[in-house]
């Protein structure tokens, strides 16, 4: 390796758009996963991964008040936030691809639409969604949901 090398300057990397656009559509795929699995079964006792309950009780810990019904941009990203959330996520490095950016709702009685996401490290997406099945949120959001996802998949296909 050449030690002459200075890996760390950001001004040698350039953002990739196909590199972009992949992310894009794997955050996009999952994001319609999530959303079938909300409409599809009983979310209150819905584990979004094997450590459910640490995850959570590691949230509520740091966020006993945080609404996770609706989350602002503030929430998560204000200097406070993220010095906050950076902690939580450093606890979770065991979870796989735990800082890959995930789409997050920011209302749980809205699908996943354009004006309804939020880019989230994954594991801060597995402490909200978590909260929001686990404290009952997305079962009594359902049928507002459904009905949002119905009506943003017509007008998705009327596109087509």
């Amino acid at each position: 390796m050449d030690d002459d090398v200075d890996y760390g300057d950001a001004s040698r990397y350039v953002n990739d758009v196909s590199i972009e656009l992949a992310w894009a559509a794997k955050a996009y795929e999952r994001a319609g996963v999530h959303m079938n699995l909300l409409m599809s079964c009983k979310t209150d006792g819905l584990r979004l991964h094997r450590e459910h309950d640490e995850v959570y009780q590691a949230f509520r810990a740091g966020w006993p008040d945080l609404d996770v019904q609706a989350i602002t941009e503030d929430d998560l990203k204000s200097e406070d936030a993220k010095n906050r959330w950076r902690e939580f996520c450093d606890k979770f490095k065991e979870v796989d691809d735990f800082n890959l950016g995930t789409l997050l709702r920011k209302d749980a009685g809205q699908a996943y639409t354009e004006n309804n996401c939020i880019i989230a490290p994954k594991i801060i997406f597995l402490a909200i969604e978590g909260a929001r099945n686990r404290e009952g949120i997305n079962e009594r959001n359902k049928e507002s949901y459904i009905a949002d996802y119905k009506r943003s998949e017509a007008v998705a296909a009327s596109m087509r």
